[in-house]
């Protein structure tokens, strides 16, 4: 069994899975998806296209791709983008 990401973390509740999209919007493209009960590190969150009363996007930890909030539990603190730290320039 694989451990779990560390937090924060999402888990798609959606029973059809969610769409990763390039971009928070489902006019983006998709560019992968994710089945029910995957386990997802999360990055950071914005707000971005309403998706069934639910304005929330995560972006993901290891990939620079978006998942709607709508279909995904969150769990421990996911940080607005506007309050993440940009990465320290490699040198």
């Amino acid at each position: 069994m694989m451990s779990r990401p560390s937090q924060p973390f999402g888990t798609v509740v959606s029973t059809a899975g969610v769409n990763l999209r390039q971009y928070p919007s489902t006019d983006s493209s998709v560019v992968g998806n994710l089945t029910h009960g995957a386990e997802i590190g999360l990055h950071s969150k914005v707000h971005a296209q309403t998706i069934d009363g639910n304005s929330i996007w995560y972006l993901l930890r290891d990939e620079a791709v978006w998942v709607a909030a709508r279909h995904v539990d969150n769990t421990g603190e996911v940080p607005l983008a506007k309050d993440v730290q940009p990465a320290s320039p490699q040198g």
